[in-house]
Parts: C-alpha cells; structure tokens; sequence
C-alpha cells in the first residue's frame, strides 16, 4: 500500500530536494504547496519530472498583506498542474481592505477558469463558513480543507458537498482534534504532514516518518492506511472525470 501526504511544505525544509527525493524514493505520494505562483514558477522545472512529488501553484492568505496577488503569473502556471493549494483565507490580524483582497483572489483563484479537474488544499482557519460558500458558488468539484479546526456543524456541511479533509498527527493530541477525527466521514479522509510547521515532540516530520504516524492513527481509526489510499485515488479519479 502507499502512502499519502496530501499538505507538505518542502521548500521550508532545510534540505527540500532532499526531502522531495525522500518521498520519491519511499513512493509517499506529496502535494508540494506553495505559497506564491512565484514560488511555484521557481520550483516548476526541477520537479516537472517527479512521480511522486505533485507540485501545486498557491496562495497563502497569511502573505497576503506583503504579497498582492501575481493574477497573471497564476494564470500562466496553473495550466502546467492539476494541483491548487495553499490557498484559503484567513482574517486573523487583516484589515477590512486585506479581508476584502483576500475574498477576491480566492474567488478568482476557485473560479470555473480553473477548477475543472483540479484539486485545492484550503487553509480555512476562522473563515470555514466564508470558504464553503464560495466553493458552492463557484461549483467547485474537488477539495481538501486541511487540518480542519471549525464547527461541527459547517464540518457537516463540506462532508455534505463531498469535500476531503486532509487530518495530521497533532490532532491526535487535542480534544478539539480528536472531536473533529470522530465526526469526518472515513470515506472522506486523508493525511497530510503539514510539514515542517506541525511538528511532533518539537521534532521536523520527514517522510520516513509517515510509515509510524499512520500506525498512531491505526488506533482511532481502523484501516487508516487502506483508508486513505482509496479515498486519495478516488478524488484523482474524480477530478479526471469532470
């Protein structure tokens, strides 16, 4: 069986083509996120070839207030990868004016220009209900609301219009996060790292790791590994199809 992380940053690792040869080497399928298309254009050539490693062009709201928005080098990149993400909101510390450019990229970003076969990896912190309506609006097909932390109720609702969430090894160890765990439908569940940011024991996650951090998930839910493997290869069939 192989595994999956669906969120990791790789260029914040010390060593990241390294790391990117790790999960090569391994067969951990990776999402690559970003946080700028500037970025993405910068690591576009050295992973065009990488089986394993799919890079994806983001957007990170957190940067939004030092970064504006490049529309033009998103939309040239993005037609060189089936993979969106970061992107999301995130009001913490915005003003009404970020609040409001931040809205209006990730519309433009989740807009029917892009999101034909194409999946996003969503930062939703705070703006769930925000971010589920833009995504119906939009009739966005394929996403995944990573690492999750908002209501039970607006959970219920992304389950309900068929969106994945990607769970990581620090939810194991809150309340909040073992609630959330509890309560996403296993059909709709994936694995991401968050690395090197979601950190264990203070220590960096590697893809070495994986192997044993599916096995600490093995203990809440059952099949954790063939779980998540089906689900990952369905949404890549899935977005084939639309």
């Amino acid at each position: 069986m192989t595994l999956i992380d669906t969120h990791v940053h790789i260029d914040f690792y010390p060593d990241p083509m390294k790391v990117a040869l790790e999960y090569e080497s391994l067969k951990i399928y990776a999402m690559f996120v970003t946080n700028l298309p500037e970025i993405f254009k910068k690591h576009s050539s050295s992973f065009k070839n990488f089986k394993y490693v799919r890079l994806c062009i983001g957007y990170h709201p957190q940067v939004s207030s030092e970064y504006k928005f490049n529309k033009d080098l998103f939309c040239d990149y993005v037609q060189t990868t089936r993979y969106i993400g970061e992107v999301g909101l995130d009001f913490q510390d915005s003003d009404e004016v970020n609040k409001q450019a931040q809205i209006n990229a990730f519309e433009y970003i989740t807009s029917e220009n892009f999101n034909k076969g194409r999946v996003y990896s969503i930062h939703s912190k705070g703006t769930e209900d925000i971010i589920i309506s833009i995504l119906k609006k939009n009739n966005v097909k394929h996403a995944i609301f990573h690492w999750y932390s908002g209501k039970l109720t607006t959970l219920d609702e992304i389950a309900n219009q068929g969106y994945y969430f990607s769970v990581n090894p620090k939810m194991l160890y809150s309340k909040n996060g073992q609630k959330i765990l509890s309560r996403i439908p296993k059909h709709l569940i994936l694995f991401e790292t968050d690395g090197p940011f979601a950190r264990l024991n203070r220590k960096i996650l590697y893809p070495k790791d994986l192997k044993r951090i599916y096995l600490e998930f093995e203990k809440n839910i059952p099949d954790f590994e063939n779980t998540v493997f089906k689900n990952f290869r369905r949404l890549l069939i899935e977005k084939d199809i639309y």
